[in-house]
């Protein structure tokens, strides 16, 4: 599995929105895992220390499942939606990586 990809995001909610932004990114997850068969892990994850801040890690079997989760209508759905009614402050701070080993 060598051509797996890992992504890690940090996505930090407005001010007072950590919840509603918990409750998107619930019905994201399951939208990725019902349509995406190549996203082998898609799991947010919000900080104790920081309620507002959340990280993904995702993990992709291939360049192909990762084209195709940026390419999802889905995505670009929860993305409306995220900047419609303001969830997220700043940018998304995202970085990939790809496994070493088997």
């Amino acid at each position: 599995m060598a051509d797996v990809l890992t992504v890690v995001a940090k996505v930090r909610a407005a001010k007072g929105k950590g919840d509603a932004l918990a409750a998107l990114l619930k019905e994201q997850v399951a939208a990725v895992r019902q349509a995406e068969p190549g996203c082998l892990v898609y799991r947010p994850h919000r900080s104790i220390k920081d309620p507002d801040l959340f990280i993904f890690y995702e993990q992709y079997k291939d360049d192909a499942a990762f084209d195709a989760h940026r390419k999802a209508p889905h995505l670009a759905a929860y993305r409306e939606r995220r900047e419609r009614e303001g969830l997220t402050e700043g940018a998304p701070e995202v970085e990939i990586y790809r496994s070493v080993t088997d």
